[in-house]
């Protein structure tokens, strides 16, 4: 009982960091004149270290990685566990990726922070969607990963497989020039958030 009350409390500690930080980000965005100069330098350079590559990856990640606002990956997570008879999670699973789509816009309209110029996206850019509900998604994919899988080759596959999927998705969003570095670094701290938020509340279930 007291390693999970202390993996829980390592959990809060996670929290109270991530908000910190997140909150620390919206002030600079918000208040810091400096900061879209700034970030335009951070993503200029971070474009032109990519602009070699193919023009077709980001397009890959996104439309394999974040297929239809994840409308797919979800049906197909939702699949693998319900087979499982792991109902309350699969639907919490499904219940927190939507809490991410409606927090991001909810905090999106608060800061009305446009995009980097010439992009091709419409609407807010702080956070940015697709990290939040990406890391949301894929992190609580990874959780239960850990949990549930007993093979040591596969958990560490697929534990390295999301954690990639998360990590490429955040480049895309920067190299398709939808988002500033502190947009991506803002979405996945908020995912994160709801990351931890679900252990918890998972972890208290199963006590």
């Amino acid at each position: 009982m007291k390693n999970k009350e202390y993996s829980i409390a390592i959990n809060w500690n996670y929290i109270g960091i991530s908000v910190v930080i997140f909150a620390i980000l919206t002030l600079l965005v918000l208040y810091l004149p400096g900061m879209r100069e700034t970030d335009s330098a951070i993503l200029r350079s971070v474009q032109q270290v990519l602009s070699p590559l193919p023009a077709y990856i980001p397009l890959f990640v996104m439309k394999y990685g974040y297929a239809n606002n994840l409308l797919w990956p979800q049906i197909a997570a939702a699949c693998t566990f319900l087979s499982h008879r792991y109902f309350l999670r699969t639907f919490m699973l499904i219940l927190f990726t939507q809490v991410a789509y409606l927090l991001k816009d909810l905090i999106k309209d608060f800061v009305c922070r446009t995009r980097p110029d010439g992009a091709e996206q419409s609407g807010w850019s702080f956070p940015s969607g697709h990290c939040t509900a990406s890391m949301c998604f894929y992190g609580i994919i990874i959780y239960l990963v850990h949990l549930h899988v007993k093979s040591d080759f596969w958990r560490n596959f697929l534990i390295i497989f999301f954690g990639l999927l998360i990590f490429l998705i955040a480049l895309a969003r920067m190299w398709q020039n939808a988002h500033y570095l502190s947009d991506i670094l803002a979405g996945l701290l908020l995912g994160f958030i709801l990351v931890n938020v679900f252990i918890i509340i998972d972890k208290a279930i199963q006590r």
